[in-house]
């Protein structure tokens, strides 16, 4: 098996490949879809590159602010398990459990996490 390149630098290739080679080459009807298609290559790099620690993190918080235990999950289950906890989440904020002395732990959670997935779609957004 071969080290290099991994996953991420091959998506990087292909996407500098597409950008630099390709979308120059394409009729103007096409480069929207191009660029669409390079900015999905490169979301799909960084979220290959930061793993699952990111949605580890993230139900790590949510069972905390349900006071539960973690639990150590990873692939399909870490992320049933994270939508399972995030409706969850909204039924409780719709029910105004999180209007009070818990409000702080949830923006907390909330900011986090949105940073953490901004991270990944559009890190530009966060120099802002």
């Amino acid at each position: 098996m071969n080290d290099r390149p991994d996953a991420t630098e091959l998506l990087e290739i292909a996407r500098r490949t597409l950008l630099d080679e390709i979308l120059p080459r394409l009729p103007e009807e096409l480069r929207y879809s191009a660029r669409m298609v390079a900015n999905a290559m490169a979301i799909a790099a960084r979220e290959h590159a930061a793993g699952d620690a990111a949605a580890q993190a993230e139900l790590a918080r949510l069972r905390n602010l349900f006071a539960e235990r973690p639990q150590p999950l990873t692939g399909a289950a870490l992320h049933a398990a994270l939508a399972g906890y995030n409706r969850r989440l909204a039924t409780e904020i719709r029910a105004g459990r999180f209007d009070s002395r818990e409000r702080a732990a949830l923006l907390a959670h909330l900011e986090k996490t949105t940073a953490d997935k901004l991270a990944v779609a559009n890190p530009k957004a966060l120099k802002n």
